[in-house]
């Protein structure tokens, strides 16, 4: 009896452990984060990425013929970044003012009520922390939504790493 106890305890001890890394946001439609550009598979295929010369964003990337859906969200640009290692890292996504709502929902239904919210001009901004990875949601000028989606995964590494020392 003492050990049927003792499992249970440590099974409802070690669950919140795991569902939290569940939480965990890994990838963007199965292109892990830190990932470099020369190495994305997806079904099988590689990925290729052509750059955006029509976009203002600094090293943005595409891919021809993607989806252009998010669940029911129509976007009209969806973007991807590499850090100057060619490592994935971000994913800026643009829509129609009309889909705002929409993309709301679904950031709230996975992830909970935003963390911040905040107005600078016309644009209202709102931001959702899960483990590494932020998503900020811009309203701007009621004409538009742009949603990025960024990674934090280098400093998890370089975190890891510099709790891992054993040179000293």
């Amino acid at each position: 009896m003492k050990k049927l106890l003792f499992v249970l305890a440590v099974l409802f001890t070690a669950a919140p452990a795991f569902s939290a890394e569940s939480d965990a946001v890994i990838h963007f439609r199965n292109i892990y984060w830190g990932v470099h550009k020369d190495s994305c598979f997806r079904d099988g295929k590689k990925l290729e990425f052509t750059k955006d010369r029509q976009s203002l964003i600094r090293d943005a990337y595409y891919i021809a013929g993607d989806d252009m859906f998010i669940g029911a969200v129509k976007c009209d640009r969806i973007l991807y970044q590499f850090n100057d290692e060619g490592r994935f890292y971000k994913v800026f996504v643009q829509g129609a003012v009309d889909q705002t709502e929409s993309m709301k929902f679904i950031l709230t239904y996975k992830f909970g009520d935003s963390k911040n919210e905040s107005y600078v001009d016309d644009t209202r901004i709102q931001q959702w922390l899960v483990k590494d990875v932020t998503f900020t949601l811009k309203e701007i000028n009621k004409s538009r939504f742009e949603l990025t989606i960024q990674s934090s995964w280098q400093a998890s590494e370089d975190y890891k790493k510099n709790t891992s020392v054993d040179d000293f």
